[in-house]
């Protein structure tokens, strides 16, 4: 536990300096990479997921033929980093490598804070994505990455970008329609409604209504049906919660200094965000399904980041003490929920 202890502290320290000082601090961010990558590196096989992800290096080419095929990205990359070096750290560490950098060049790209960026990230998910659900932090990492060629107008690169991606975790495809955001004018009222309805979705259960709509729809693939009823016959509502309250809070705060920071990248990571936001309440009925919402909730770190750029001393330390309190809060509930992965 200790581990994740002293790297929460550590994030927190520099990205409050960086927030006091409010400027780019070079070399803090290689160094908080490094820190990042070190720990999950020596995680050993603690967690949820971690220990199947093992197994599946270690059968790598033994069974094979077993495997869905629908993440061949994966695959072929967990086979050529078997093929340099058959050890289990080893690959964790060239996963936790390739996920994190592609995370912290995004936020290098896009963030003017990029270290508090980085907190609030890997604070919000790297212990239940970078810890476990591997495959689907490799495919958020390149959908992160891909942003700034949305912003740049490169269509090519941004959809290979999610198509590569989607080789590591399918559901990355809900990232598809980002690139016609950008230049999608929300009024503030409109972006306010759309948070405000999705938000009455927490408290109406939806359940029923997908286990027909699956049972009853020839629309899917084997597989993807197969999947699909698979977690319909799990479905549990996540129910209300007070992230939904924090959820709430920083959307309407992100909306109404919209016009204050008056930048068009501000405005389509909120466009971004407020989706997420709005999927995540709207699917609290299927909490599988809550997963997806992640590329689009993901780019709170930079909306953050561009909100203390814009604010007061006083007024950008609040902000970062409120969000740092929130993030350790969410952790101390991950901790006793899994209390087995940190000891």
């Amino acid at each position: 536990m200790i581990n994740y202890i002293v790297l929460y502290l550590y994030l927190f320290s520099n990205s409050l300096l960086q927030t006091i000082l409010n400027k780019r601090i070079k070399g803090l961010i290689f160094i908080a990479f490094i820190a990042i990558v070190f720990v999950l590196t020596i995680r050993g096989s603690h967690g949820v997921d971690t220990e199947i992800y093992l197994t599946f290096f270690n059968d790598i080419g033994k069974r094979v033929k077993g495997y869905d095929g629908l993440d061949l990205g994966f695959l072929y990359i967990s086979t050529l980093i078997k093929k340099i070096y058959n050890n289990e750290i080893f690959f964790l560490f060239c996963i936790a490598f390739i996920s994190v950098s592609l995370k912290l060049k995004a936020a290098h790209k896009l963030s003017p804070l990029p270290l508090v960026t980085a907190f609030v990230l890997f604070g919000t998910y790297f212990l239940s994505l970078e810890a476990n659900q591997i495959r689907q932090a490799m495919a958020l990492g390149i959908g992160l990455f891909s942003l700034h060629y949305v912003i740049e107008r490169k269509k090519t690169s941004f959809f290979i970008c999610i198509i590569l991606a989607a080789t590591f975790h399918v559901s990355v495809i809900i990232f598809l329609p980002v690139w016609w955001l950008y230049d999608l004018k929300i009024k503030r009222t409109t972006l306010l409604a759309i948070l405000g309805i999705s938000f009455l979705f927490v408290f109406i259960s939806l359940i029923e209504v997908f286990q027909f709509a699956v049972r009853f729809s020839f629309l899917w693939g084997e597989f993807i049906f197969s999947k699909l009823l698979n977690y319909a016959s799990k479905m549990e509502r996540v129910g209300f919660s007070p992230i939904q309250i924090w959820y709430i809070l920083i959307s309407i705060i992100f909306i109404t200094e919209q016009k204050k920071i008056n930048d068009p990248k501000y405005s389509f990571l909120l466009n971004l965000f407020i989706i997420g936001i709005s999927l995540n309440f709207f699917l609290n009925s299927f909490s599988y399904m809550i997963r997806i919402t992640y590329y689009f909730i993901a780019v709170e770190g930079f909306l953050l980041a561009y909100l203390i750029k814009k604010s007061e001393m006083v007024t950008r330390i609040l902000l970062f003490l409120l969000a740092a309190i929130m993030l350790a809060l969410k952790n101390y509930k991950y901790i006793n929920a899994n209390l087995e992965y940190f000891l």
